[in-house]
């Protein structure tokens, strides 16, 4: 939850696997909450997030992430990202629109960026907006081949009107 009956939407991820790794999404998700509960500027919420885990994190770690402030009354977007895949969109008839491109680097490898919000997007009845990891993109089939993006979006095509449950 946001201030003014906004909602944030984040998905994220972090280098490395294990127990440490776990640790620093955990503490990243809580900065995050705490930061998004008394601020609508993403921009400013991840320079601030970014600044505290750079001092927790050595230079083997940083965390890829992408914010979205939603607001549905006004049924706009904003987002600022640090590094992460693109979030996608499509239009209610499947096409896609421009991407939730990348708007600075990951957290935790510099104290002093500033990430700056996207415009302000206006989302249409249907469209669809697809927050992934990389984990999707680079999956691999049992013969050896990437899932990759244009299979992503073959699956996203039709499903504008699907719960996100089901589109998972």
């Amino acid at each position: 939850p946001m201030p003014n009956n906004c909602i944030g939407l984040v998905v994220g991820d972090v280098t490395g696997h294990g127990i440490g790794p776990a640790l620093l999404m955990a503490e990243t998700r809580a900065y995050l909450r705490i930061l998004a509960g008394e601020n609508t500027d993403v921009g400013q919420i991840l320079t601030r997030a970014n600044r505290v885990l750079n001092e927790d994190i050595g230079s083997e770690r940083f965390v890829t992430l992408l914010f979205v402030m939603l607001d549905p009354k006004a049924k706009t977007i904003c987002y600022a990202s640090a590094g992460h895949p693109p979030g996608l969109w499509l239009d209610k008839k499947g096409n896609p629109k421009p991407e939730l491109t990348r708007t600075g680097i990951p957290l935790g490898l510099r104290p002093d960026t500033q990430y700056v919000a996207s415009d302000e997007i206006k989302l249409k009845k249907g469209d669809l907006l697809a927050l992934i990891t990389d984990g999707v993109e680079e999956s691999i089939s049992a013969e050896g081949e990437l899932f990759g993006k244009k299979r992503i979006m073959e699956v996203l095509v039709g499903k504008q009107s699907a719960r996100a449950s089901k589109i998972v």
